[in-house]
């Protein structure tokens, strides 16, 4: 006769995962033929050219090559980030990714932010973003 209870920690293991796969499930952004709107996991160092903030929750990357512009989206507002302009990040693998922190460059210290997803734009999106930053 199967029991109509569940063990306690089964009961939590599954109300953990199904609490992570909600979290963890984004809808995709419409991805076209060019590869923009695809969301990366990481991007090298050495093929950013130029970084713009453009608010407390947005950075805009110019590549060296192809997609040529990326958007970072932060997890949440980065208090300072939009005033001060300037970021730094700590990483070992020479690579900017998803889940990395950001800490703006504020003395004494400046906010830590979490990059949440960076994601290919088109020419005509970085200049929207760069035409409504707030200077």
């Amino acid at each position: 006769m199967a029991s109509r209870f569940t063990h306690p920690r089964t009961a939590t293991v599954l109300a953990a995962a199904a609490l992570f796969s909600t979290i963890a499930y984004s809808a995709p952004d419409e991805v076209t033929a060019d590869g923009l709107g695809e969301a990366q996991m990481c991007v090298p160092l050495r093929q950013i050219d130029d970084s713009r903030v453009i608010d407390d929750k947005t950075i805009l990357l110019k590549m060296v090559t192809g997609p040529i512009y990326k958007r970072i989206d932060l997890a949440y507002d980065c208090s300072g980030l939009k005033d001060e302009g300037a970021f730094a990040s700590a990483t070992s693998i020479s690579q900017l990714c998803q889940h990395d922190i950001l800490r703006v460059k504020q003395e004494p210290v400046g906010s830590q932010c979490i990059v949440s997803r960076i994601v290919n734009i088109d020419e005509g999106e970085a200049k929207a973003l760069l035409a409504g930053r707030k200077k």
